[in-house]
């Protein structure tokens, strides 16, 4: 049987916006996947429609604070409205909320389930919560009442391996897509060096568009500054793929201005910022390793980023790849010594792989 198409996260935001201008709000929407600036121009479609219609807006945030207070939530999805017969209810990060409790629905989740299950229209839920699972009991009882279960992944800043011209990775090509949708012409190359630069952040992104856009005659590359590499994972990803250039940059950025969290703290310090960096860097040689062992065809069947796994391993040989894992272990070794790494090691390692990599494609 032929695995379902993974859903394209801009299709997915350009079919509800769709949906809006067609009809009316539906009972609910489920905001699902990492890529949180996909979750909030979907919100930012909904509450906009909403306002048309003269809905309550009813908001809700749970990010750690004590403004959050799961019974004032509670109580927007059970009571009247104030101030109108509709009321339009967004939760974001409740995912915890919504757990079972002994094998039983949460409070939450029943309030949500009645909510939106009720015969009488008291309005719209919004669920903005990346890890609800898409056979919660909450996406499904969405779905049953007519509403959107939207899968919104973060792009893939490689190109398919079935295509690996860098301009046809998904973040160039959404670069390119927004910077016309703000009235600015960028070209196939200048939009693959703003993606390049700024990394696999749509709101950072966004921000040096607009600086583009007000630019005022200066050229691109005045404007637009390097600092992609903002997490680990995305250094050790140029590592991997002996992306010299990329990854030195990207050493760079990540040990100049750290790695934000999901949670939004920042983390500065070198010592652990060569740990996590080691850490993603041991995965994928790993993982690499065992796909390249003779005989192996992990490409085979699989989904996008198996097959770029595959792609990325037969880049070198399993004696490579071999020898990059003691490498890597060394470093490991290092770190948790009184020597300690820094910025150095890893870019001396963004040399030496380049150079291995180069030489393979010969």
């Amino acid at each position: 049987m032929a695995k379902a198409r993974e859903p394209d996260p801009p299709g997915e935001l350009s079919g509800l916006e769709a949906a809006l201008k067609r009809g009316a709000l539906a009972r609910g929407y489920v905001l699902r996947g990492e890529e949180r600036y996909f979750r909030e121009r979907a919100i930012d479609a909904i509450k906009a429609k909403a306002e048309t219609a003269g809905y309550e807006l009813c908001l809700h945030d749970d990010d750690g604070s004590p403004e959050f207070q799961l019974a004032r939530l509670v109580d927007d999805l059970s009571g009247g409205g104030l101030f109108a017969a509709r009321r339009l209810v967004i939760a974001r990060g409740v995912g915890e909320h919504l757990r079972k409790i002994e094998r039983e629905d949460s409070a939450l989740t029943r309030a949500m389930l009645a909510f939106v299950r009720s015969p009488e229209d008291a309005g719209t839920l919004v669920v903005s919560e990346p890890s609800l699972r898409a056979d919660h009991a909450l996406s499904k009882a969405v779905l049953e009442a007519g509403g959107l279960l939207l899968a919104l992944r973060r792009l893939y800043e490689n190109p398919p391996p079935w295509r690996p011209d860098p301009m046809a990775s998904e973040l160039v090509q959404w670069t390119a897509r927004r910077a016309t949708e703000l009235g600015l012409k960028l070209t196939s190359e200048q939009a693959l060096y703003v993606a390049a630069a700024t990394g696999n952040d749509l709101f950072a992104l966004d921000d040096q568009l607009e600086l583009l856009r007000a630019g005022g005659g200066r050229e691109l590359r005045q404007i637009v500054q390097w600092t992609s590499g903002g997490s680990p994972w995305n250094v050790a990803d140029h590592m991997l793929e002996g992306e010299g250039p990329r990854a030195l940059a990207g050493v760079e950025a990540l040990f100049r201005g750290g790695f934000l969290e999901k949670g939004g703290r920042r983390v500065i310090d070198e010592s652990a910022l060569a740990a996590m960096l080691v850490g993603a860097l041991q995965r994928g040689v790993r993982s690499a390793l065992e796909l390249s062992r003779p005989g192996v065809d992990a490409a085979e069947g699989g989904g996008p980023m198996q097959q770029a796994a595959a792609a990325r391993a037969r880049k070198r040989s399993n004696s490579e790849w071999r020898g990059l894992l003691e490498q890597t272990a060394d470093l490991e070794r290092r770190s948790k010594s009184g020597a300690g790494i820094d910025a150095n090691d890893f870019a001396r390692l963004c040399l030496a792989w380049a150079r291995t990599s180069t030489a393979r494609r010969r």
